[in-house]
């Protein structure tokens, strides 16, 4: 199989040239209004724990994920967790990667081995090492790059997929990584990975994706999860969604700011099916 993951998604996602990617996510960051990083500039917030970004294709959903990633500018950090869904492999639990890199236009990115290691130690049943679901899968991918255009130091990532995407999953999973990360002496950061509502018109996309929106805002992961199974929100990640609010919970970090959200339809016009996108922070 190898030790490099390759970019599985490049130019059909965002630009496989790097001159051309850089510009790219250059643009939609430089387009982020000042209001938003002044924001965690006036109060001072610098222990960012989570973001939640979008996983489109970047002409849709770039511009929203440049509001999360944007609050990464100048920052250093050693480690960045990214849990996102899995969308062509079953599997029941998490799954780990003994990949020892991962590959964009920008570079590789090495894997955070003795952090992956520990967190299959602390729970084996429940993360697993599962290689084949990682490389086809472009949710943790296309965050990558923007993480590549943020952060100024040399990063390791710890690439974790969802499988079964149930409250019981949410909740081992997020009593692992607190235990493991209570004992983690490295600065670290949680990216999840989740677009919200698919092919709906506008109206109903967007009753959907609030009744989303105010459960990351009240951080209710049990309460995010029944909305799910009944029907009354929508999103492919809503199981690392709640991982994270459940986790930051579990962790004292009850500070949550939904930054910006839109659809496809505020990109291409068509409002008739559209996407919903959401860029959201805890600390």
């Amino acid at each position: 199989m190898g030790e490099v993951r390759k970019p599985a998604v490049a130019s059909m996602f965002y630009p496989d040239e790097k001159i051309g990617l850089k510009k790219m996510i250059n643009t939609f960051l430089s387009d982020v209004p000042d209001d938003i990083p002044e924001f965690f500039i006036k109060k001072r917030i610098d222990n960012l724990f989570g973001i939640i970004a979008p996983h489109a294709g970047y002409v849709y959903s770039g511009g929203v994920a440049a509001h999360a990633f944007a609050l990464l500018k100048q920052k250093a950090i050693d480690t960045v967790i990214l849990v996102g869904p899995s969308h062509y492999n079953q599997f029941s639990g998490y799954a780990l990667t003994h990949f020892k890199s991962f590959e964009t236009p920008l570079g590789a990115i090495p894997v955070d081995e003795h952090l992956t290691a520990m967190i299959n130690q602390k729970g084996p049943n429940v993360f697993e090492y599962v290689d084949t679901a990682h490389i086809r899968e472009h949710s943790l991918e296309v965050q990558l790059p923007f993480l590549q255009s943020t952060l100024i130091n040399n990063f390791k990532i710890v690439p974790i997929l969802m499988g079964e995407q149930t409250l019981s999953n949410v909740t081992l999973g997020a009593d692992i990584i607190r235990d493991v990360l209570t004992d983690y002496e490295k600065s670290y950061l949680i990216v999840i990975s989740s677009d919200l509502s698919h092919y709906y018109n506008d109206e109903a996309a967007h009753k959907l994706d609030d009744r989303f929106l105010d459960l990351v805002d009240a951080m209710n992961a049990q309460k995010l999860m029944q909305a799910i199974s009944v029907g009354e929100a929508e999103a492919c990640g809503a199981g690392p969604v709640a991982f994270l609010l459940e986790l930051s919970k579990k962790m004292n970090r009850t500070s949550v700011k939904n930054l910006v959200y839109k659809n496809s339809g505020d990109t291409s016009g068509d409002y008739s099916r559209v996407v919903g996108y959401l860029a959201s922070v805890i600390w």
